[in-house]
């Protein structure tokens, strides 16, 4: 085991915690696009090296690789131009991993990578991003963007320029200067999350030290993912401890820059890891979903304050609440959050509350009943946790259960969120709450005793509002912490 790095419990708390104040930032190497079919540094340049007569499983110093190449051809860079054009121009799928990434709320990505991926997977995540990979391209904001992509080496769209040989990287701090203050202010502003990047680039490493040397102690913590050494079927136990000290040493010295290391037994742990950060992210959102035209054992003025003052408490804890205005509930959920802003000072903003209402008049061609299911749809995309309360609706003078409030329990579920249904409040939530009591463990699979504790409290009768606003306040911090 290693004493150097840091354990994946450790990342996934602080970069999320960075992701809730919008702190974090990504770069990403070619180890990130090599899922999607491209090459790494030393795939591209394989031929090339060939073509020098070296071997390139022997030659660690790929930028001194294109030098030579280019110093052979009397200084001409067509033949790495065309090479670069070769191997990134065919297009390829964003990887998972650019996926979870894309669903966060990241607004600075850093690449030395020539391909798309990074844009396309913003694209498809429904996202506009403003792309720079040219001086003259810094001095010029897109409309609407929702992130920046700065790709420091270049862009498949304009391979002649590309960064890749030695005259390249000692040119690229005086004509690229814009570039790396821009980096080099993100690394103090922002916490990196490094991806697929082996360290070895010189403008990085020049970079990094400048804002060691100038920040000293002082530095801001980043991160980077590296596989564990594995053992060859032909190693020796001696060489394999060498290349296992080595990277002790490596992901050490790391620490100088700030940047610490989780490591990882195999790839796929990459996509796990994010996947994990992404799914404790969503749980800082909750999504109240409720309405209520009576309140069956509850006084209108006692259910009414139970939903405001739960909500002022969600908010309270810098979570994120969403609402679609049922009836009633929506209401109060707002009112409650806020409460919790005019106390703290703060401006209501969609990083605080989402509010959907559903349209209330049918109009184009896409049903009315489709209309809602896409309304809610987008809602829980949004949400990790959902707390169902009251669900009944008046259908001409009968008061019925709320089955939007069914299909809003269904769509979490199939959506991955967690469900706490308050049983005590009666009327659909308290069937939900059957319905999960019935398999508790297929709804919580990670429940400890103290979890399951609390949602058999959730049905309760006898809790005051303040006691029973605790439970379920208590359920989301159990839930956030797992």
């Amino acid at each position: 085991m290693s004493t150097e790095a840091i354990s994946a419990t450790t990342f996934i708390r602080e970069y999320t915690r960075e992701l809730r104040g919008k702190n974090a930032a990504i770069f990403a190497g070619a180890g990130m696009s090599m899922a999607s079919g491209y090459v790494d540094w030393k795939g591209l340049l394989s031929e090339i090296i060939q073509d020098l007569g070296l071997d390139p499983n022997r030659e660690p110093d790929l930028v001194s690789m294109a030098q030579y190449h280019c110093n052979q051809a009397g200084g001409n860079k067509n033949g790495l131009t065309q090479t670069i054009f070769s191997h990134f121009s065919a297009t390829r799928s964003p990887t998972p991993n650019h996926k979870i990434l894309a669903s966060l709320p990241i607004l600075t990505y850093w690449t030395t990578n020539y391909d798309k991926l990074i844009e396309k997977s913003l694209e498809e995540a429904k996202k506009v991003p403003d792309v720079k990979y040219t001086l003259s391209q810094l001095s010029v904001t897109r409309p609407d963007r929702d992130v920046v992509v700065y790709k420091m080496h270049g862009d498949i769209d304009n391979p002649s320029e590309a960064v890749i040989t030695k005259d390249d990287y000692e040119s690229y701090p005086v004509k690229m200067a814009a570039f790396g203050s821009a980096l080099r202010g993100d690394l103090v502003e922002k916490t990196f999350l490094f991806l697929g990047f082996s360290f070895t680039d010189p403008n990085i490493d020049f970079i990094l030290s400048r804002v060691r040397v100038q920040y000293e102690k002082h530095q801001r913590h980043h991160y980077c993912i590296q596989r564990k050494v594995v053992k060859h079927p032909s190693e020796s136990d001696t060489d394999f401890s060498y290349r296992q000290l080595k990277q002790e040493y490596f992901i050490r010295d790391l620490k100088r820059f700030s940047i610490y290391t989780v490591l990882v037994d195999n790839y796929e742990e990459v996509t796990e890891l994010l996947a994990t950060v992404a799914a404790r992210y969503r749980r800082t959102s909750v999504f109240i979903s409720g309405a209520a035209e009576e309140f069956g054992s509850w006084t209108r003025s006692d259910g009414l304050g139970f939903v405001h003052r739960l909500s002022q408490e969600i908010a309270k804890r810098n979570n994120r609440l969403i609402t679609g205005f049922g009836i009633n509930v929506g209401g109060a959920v707002i009112n409650g959050a806020l409460a919790h802003f005019s106390e703290v000072g703060k401006t209501i903003s969609d990083d605080a509350l989402v509010m959907r209402p559903f349209p209330q008049v049918e109009t184009g061609v896409t049903p009315f009943h489709k209309q809602w299911t896409s309304y809610r749809r987008a809602m829980i995309d949004h949400a990790g946790i959902a707390v169902f309360v009251f669900g009944n609706k008046r259908s001409d003078s009968n008061i019925v259960l709320s089955s939007g409030m069914k299909e809003e329990f269904d769509l979490c579920v199939e959506a991955g969120v967690c469900i706490i249904p308050v049983g005590s409040t009666g009327f659909m939530a308290a069937q939900l709450w059957s319905t999960v009591n019935e398999d508790i463990r297929l709804y919580y699979p990670a429940a400890e005793d103290r979890l399951q504790d609390a949602f058999r409290q959730l049905n309760n009768p006898k809790l005051s509002v303040e006691e029973l606003v605790s439970v379920v306040i208590g359920m989301i911090d159990q839930i956030q912490r797992m």
